[in-house]
């Protein structure tokens, strides 16, 4: 390897979309520290000043002009500093044809650019739909610095060749147009996943030895609605051996000294990364829309203590407000279990009865109705909707966001009301099956947040069996399958793709489990187009990846 490499620097920020003068700062203040820490190259993440995904706000002639400006900016603070900075940013095509705007990533130097880059391959797919907004670049960049020759790309440009739909994505391949080169930088806003950190960096070690060079993954980290965004940047020298890593879910500024390069520490297990990373989402998405408290409706059940337990740990048990709402079916377990969840992690409690509230609602609907009595459905709906209307309502007087509750498999099923327990701002736990969320739980009563008791969810809350307790005596596996059965159907059907018949052919469910599960799953496409967002930490959520018809005949699937 050549030991004349530049000393180097991956700045990871947490950007608010289209802040771009504060995400211009936050990068001001990542340069300065890493040119102070003896830094020649710096590294900032794909569509660093923007940040990522910033949608149509690319169709917004204002925010691209903010963008211009603060890249000015960027250039001119390398002036007299020696140091090399490599920006993602967007640029005009010089194609009338296509859409007007590339992907780009400048290096600047002495107050000047020395080359800019167009990104050559476009994601559209799952949560990416980059040909949307960008013309594709067809060629590859390199820029000298110091002795050393550095190749450009960004993101997508490394996955030429990954699966996702069993077909190769792209024909071209950018990084064959980099052997020879001293140094490979990859500037990237690369979505987590659970697992994600490892693929990344099996995939780039691959390239670093297909190209007998190091390779450098600058990556941006925070929560930008449902997308979350690890950092983890890292760098691995020719052999594929990691020789840096940038804090996990976390900013920081990572210095690579190419001849003292002490072996990193890993990435957590993956219990503690989802728990971090929603945390992130959290924290994130409250503070970005300008709000700075939440409010989780307690049940005593374990998908709200847990909703309750990443919020207090992501935001400080001070932000919380703990709601119980019984109703004439509610257990006095459910109601001393909601408390113990609430005491253990320190968070406010309040309770309300809704008894009124509900009667209210039953009898406007008798009125209206032609029916002799209400449905005992429509009774257990008007039950949580008359939570979700005062959830809401507190929200807006206390001018907090309401959090959801419901998980991965109660959406796959449809097993939540709209406008019941489905209300809320944002869903930490919609894209984790309900195994999951259980494993989330007892990491919580393993490693306690600060200010939380030695076990703030009770033992109760995790051993006792699920339910929506709208009606006498109700479980929860008396009108759905078994959540383990639902679960391994919403792994292998929703994200691996497989067929009812592989699925039964792979794993212990009969049949008619699997198709029970796929009927309700097909059925419930309405719910889950008016549920809030689920914070995405699987590589396949009910978000904007997942694009299925609502009015739609879906008898097909169930012949194979």
């Amino acid at each position: 390897m050549n030991r004349h490499l530049p000393t180097l620097a991956t700045v990871q920020h947490d950007p608010t979309v289209g802040a771009v003068a504060a995400n211009r700062d936050s990068l001001l203040d990542g340069i300065e520290t890493a040119v102070d820490r003896g830094a020649q190259l710096v590294v900032t993440p794909e569509l660093a000043l923007l940040g990522y995904p910033p949608r149509d706000l690319l169709h917004r002639e204002g925010t691209l002009a903010a963008e211009q400006a603060a890249l000015d900016d960027l250039r001119t603070v390398t002036d007299g500093t020696g140091v090399t900075l490599v920006v993602g940013h967007t640029a005009p095509s010089t194609d009338s044809e296509g859409p007007p705007l590339v992907n780009a990533a400048s290096v600047f130097r002495d107050g000047d650019r020395v080359t800019r880059y167009r990104k050559r391959l476009l994601p559209t797919y799952d949560v990416f739909d980059e040909h949307r907004y960008f013309d594709p670049g067809d060629e590859p960049a390199t820029v000298a610095v110091g002795d050393s020759e550095i190749g450009l790309t960004i993101c997508e440009d490394g996955w030429y060749d990954h699966e996702v739909t069993g077909q190769r994505r792209h024909e071209a391949n950018p990084i064959a147009d980099y052997e020879g080169v001293d140094l490979l930088v990859n500037i990237s806003a690369s979505p987590f996943h659970v697992g994600k950190p490892a693929e990344r960096e099996t995939r780039f070690a691959g390239h670093a030895r297909d190209t007998d060079a190091p390779v450098v993954f600058a990556n941006q980290f925070g929560g930008n609605d449902d997308l979350l965004f690890d950092g983890a940047s890292f760098v691995v020298d020719d052999t594929g051996e990691t020789l840096t890593r940038a804090p996990f879910g976390e900013t920081g500024v990572a210095i690579t000294d190419w001849n003292d390069t002490p072996t990193p520490d890993g990435p957590p297990n993956e219990t503690a990364q989802l728990r971090q990373m929603l945390g992130v989402g959290i924290r994130d998405y409250v503070s970005k829309t300008g709000f700075d408290r939440v409010i989780v409706g307690l049940s005593g059940g374990i998908d709200s203590s847990v909703t309750a337990a990443l919020a207090a740990e992501a935001l400080g048990p001070e932000r919380v407000h703990g709601v119980m709402l019984p109703s004439r079916i509610t257990a006095e377990s459910s109601r001393v279990d909601a408390a113990g969840v609430a005491d253990g992690l320190g968070i406010r409690f309040g309770e309300a009865g809704i008894e009124s509230v509900v009667s209210a609602f039953e009898s406007t609907v008798e009125e209206l109705s032609d029916r002799e009595e209400l449905a005992g459905i429509t009774r257990e709906n008007l039950q949580a909707r008359a939570r979700g209307t005062v959830l809401m309502g507190l929200a807006n007087d206390e001018r907090a966001l309401v959090l959801t509750p419901d998980n991965k498999s109660e959406a796959a099923v449809g097993y939540c009301t709209l406008y019941g327990d489905a209300v809320g701002a944002i869903g930490p736990l919609g894209d984790c099956t309900k195994r999951r969320v259980y494993e989330l739980a007892r990491s919580f009563n393993a490693d306690p947040p600060a200010g939380a008791t030695d076990t703030p969810i009770p033992t109760r809350v995790i051993e006792k069996a699920p339910t929506a307790e709208l009606a006498e005596d109700q479980s929860d596996e008396d009108e759905i399958p078994p959540y383990d059965v639902i679960d391994t159907v919403v792994e292998r059907y929703v994200g691996d793709k497989e067929s009812i018949a592989e699925i039964v052919a792979a794993t212990d469910a009969t049949r008619e489990q699997v198709e029970t599960v796929v009927r309700r799953l097909t059925r419930s496409e309405f719910k889950r187009e008016q549920t809030p967002p689920a914070l995405r930490v699987t590589h396949k959520a009910f978000d904007s990846g997942w694009r299925y018809p609502i009015a739609a005949d879906y008898d097909a699937l169930f012949e194979q």
